[in-house]
């Protein structure tokens, strides 16, 4: 069959209306072979360049946010403290209050959450310890104070929080 389809490639006429032999229905065939290949090598060259990009923009999505949020927490901080220290002026507190609150919801809906400190481990990962304290109350190497409260979004760490990490308590020892 295969032969009866090379004499009837071999009696067309091609483009100039002249018969087209053997040798080119052959070399025709593997030129053929040869595009059909690229045309497989380019769209899978497209497919992956698709998704780096993909990925790229997800990345870029990521640093975004997370340049975004950073100084909002600043303000927190700032918040944070001024309700610590208090008012005499109890519409001004609940003023200030209200606002922190706001900035709460708002940074809990772009995806950051806070990291648990007190009473847990001290993680490097997590924690930044800026201080020891002697402890008898919790184990050595857990925080006993949070200083400044950290951040994290759902791929990573946003900012880490400032602890305290209880110690030993260090016996007393001769002077000389």
């Amino acid at each position: 069959m295969r032969k009866a389809a090379e004499r009837m490639d071999a009696s067309m006429p091609n483009d100039g209306g002249e018969p087209v032999e053997g040798d080119d229905v052959k070399g025709l065939r593997r030129a053929l072979e040869e595009q059909q290949q690229q045309n497989l090598r380019l769209l899978a060259d497209f497919d992956n360049l698709r998704r780096r990009v993909s990925r790229e923009n997800e990345s870029s999505r990521g640093e975004a946010r997370r340049a975004t949020l950073l100084p909002i927490l600043g303000v927190l901080d700032t918040l944070e403290r001024a309700l610590a220290a208090g008012s005499t002026d109890p519409d001004f507190y609940e003023g200030v209050a209200a606002t922190h609150r706001l900035f709460l919801t708002a940074l809990r809906e772009a995806g950051a959450m806070p990291v648990e400190t007190v009473g847990q481990p001290f993680d490097p990962k997590l924690h930044e310890a800026i201080g020891t304290v002697p402890s008898d109350e919790v184990e050595p190497g857990t925080v006993a104070r949070e200083v400044r409260r950290g951040w994290r979004l759902e791929d990573g760490l946003l900012r880490p929080a400032q602890v305290v990490v209880a110690k030993d308590e260090e016996p007393a020892r001769p002077w000389r």
